[in-house]
């Protein structure tokens, strides 16, 4: 998961000093450890920029001419290469969270919307459904680990990665996710780095064509899951676009070249003037424009296995999770807890709610005295239509009149 730490969030004059120091030192995530080399370079740099700077008092000032426009010049590339990954990362947190959310869903519909004691059939569809999109978040999970710029080159974690997919998958599924594969070939041995994800939301849409033979749900029902599974797989090959482009290669190169340059001007430009302190200045400018271009990288490319990517086995047991419990609670039958002519009314929670205006208890009140009234009631046995003069049936909704709706509308205008 994105490395988490301890802010100022809920504000305090003592967050600075309880806070700050851990955030500054923390070392899981931080940047600053993989920024070793340049640091050791740039102190390099500055110790022999001081020499010659006691040497020849006036070293270095067509450096210091120079350096300024090009610092304006990187801090503004640099700061739009890091907006822009930036962009990209929580773009790929909405894809991700969309798509987990669309599997929860589809779950869903099929444990309540889809009546599975019309046939055996349809309840063995529907349970093969919710195990396929269990399996399905499960390759996506190998997908991004195993692909691109930032896979992983750990053999136990590609082994654990196809284990957890061997045990959702069944024989057949198999031969066709991996060919010429059994589920004894671990992952970091199978001549198959991932499978196409796709393939099993197919599947997932023939189980949904048997169901609707069955006539187990309504069509519009039907369509709706049909437009869910589209946007799932929607919802992966845009990750896999963030995943897998990466920033324009001209950019980035312009980007590393001017960094280097100026980084390495700086230590003399300014060693006539800050003398020792050089060395400090040098290394805090290292850290951030050197840190920024890192950061910009890694934020790119959200997927991997850096701690502040984002980590999807806690996304997918999380999802497994929600999953298996819903098809639990389909079973089970719910509790009323109102008594049988008990109206909603939930007051005792509501006591400090809109103290000032109490819209909601005026607006209660109103309707309690309408309805008592008689004027604020839907249609009742007997009552004849004022167009038609049929009799409308016992009991069926007539409407909300008008003029009493009118009566409870602020500002309405009546006629």
């Amino acid at each position: 998961m994105v490395v988490s730490y301890d802010s100022g969030a809920e504000g305090s004059v003592w967050s600075f000093f309880t806070i700050t120091p851990f955030l500054l030192f923390k070392a899981r995530g931080s940047i600053v450890p993989s920024l070793f080399p340049q640091l050791i370079l740039m102190e390099g740099l500055s110790v022999l920029a001081v020499y010659l700077a006691e040497e020849d008092p006036n070293f270095g000032e067509a450096a210091r001419t120079g350096t300024a426009p090009l610092a304006i010049l990187l801090s503004f590339l640099l700061v739009l290469k890091t907006q822009e990954a930036n962009k990209q990362f929580w773009e790929a947190i909405s894809d991700l969270t969309t798509m987990c959310h669309l599997l929860r869903s589809i779950s869903m519909t099929i444990c309540g919307m889809v009546t599975w004691e019309v046939d055996a059939d349809v309840q063995v569809h529907a349970k093969r459904v919710i195990r396929l999109l269990a399996l399905y978040s499960l390759a996506v999970r190998e997908f991004f680990q195993r692909t691109g710029k930032n896979a992983t080159t750990s053999s136990e974690q590609m082994d654990r990665l196809r284990q957890d997919v061997a045990a959702l998958a069944g024989d057949t599924e198999w031969s066709i996710l991996y060919p010429g594969e059994d589920k004894r070939v671990s992952g970091s041995a199978s001549s198959h780095d991932t499978t196409r994800p796709s393939i099993i939301l197919f599947w997932v849409t023939l189980s949904l064509r048997k169901i609707m033979d069955y006539k187990a749900t309504e069509a519009p029902i039907m369509n709706g899951l049909l437009v869910q599974l589209a946007a799932v797989g929607s919802c992966f090959w845009n990750m896999d676009k963030i995943d897998k482009t990466q920033f324009p290669f001209p950019y980035c190169q312009v980007v590393k070249w001017l960094t280097i340059v100026f980084l390495g001007i700086l230590p003399f430009s300014i060693a006539a003037v800050c003398g020792w302190w050089t060395l400090l200045f040098s290394a805090i400018a290292a850290i951030g424009f050197f840190g920024l271009d890192e950061v910009a990288e890694i934020l790119e490319s959200p997927f991997g296995n850096d701690p502040n990517d984002l980590d999807l086995r806690e996304y997918c047991e999380a999802l497994m999770s929600d999953m298996e419990l819903i098809c639990h609670c389909r079973e089970l039958k719910l509790d009323f807890v109102l008594k049988e002519n008990e109206k909603v009314d939930f007051s005792h929670l509501l006591a400090n709610y809109d103290k000032k205006k109490q819209f909601h208890q005026h607006f209660k009140r109103q309707s309690v005295a309408l309805a008592q009234s008689g004027e604020f009631s839907r249609g009742k046995s007997g009552e004849f239509s004022s167009d038609s003069g049929s009799r409308v049936e016992a009991g069926k909704d007539d409407g909300i009149r008008g003029e009493a709706l009118d009566s409870v509308m602020p500002g309405a205008v009546h006629t």
